[in-house]
């Protein structure tokens, strides 16, 4: 089971963490694992590359963890365009698990 934890500060998307395996295939065929993976490595490069924000990154393949966490303190413009990302990234995730409920659950703090 991979379990996306969104928490919010306010009204904006501080953090996205996908934590486990959804045990939908064998590793390396699992198009759910890959999909919220995507998805997740899509938000960083977003982040980054885009933006040019340097979010908190902490990814483990051992455990398994991908978390993303924005700084707040940015200005108004640069935040709602990290929101939008965040936003984006959110919806992917809930389309994922609305497909797959057996193998991702969704929790919004």
């Amino acid at each position: 089971m991979i379990y996306i934890n969104i928490k919010k500060k306010g009204k904006y998307i501080q953090t996205i963490e996908a934590v486990g395996h959804s045990g939908y295939a064998e590793r390396g065929k699992d198009i759910v694992c890959s999909a919220v993976s995507t998805l997740m490595q899509s938000l960083i490069l977003g982040l980054e590359k885009v933006l040019k924000v340097n979010p908190s990154v902490e990814m483990d393949e051992n455990v398994p963890i991908i978390k993303v966490e924005t700084n707040l303190d940015i200005d108004e413009d640069t935040q709602s365009h990290v929101q939008v990302l965040m936003k984006t990234t959110r919806l992917g995730l809930k389309d994922i698990a609305d497909s797959y409920p057996k193998f991702i659950k969704i929790k919004e703090m």
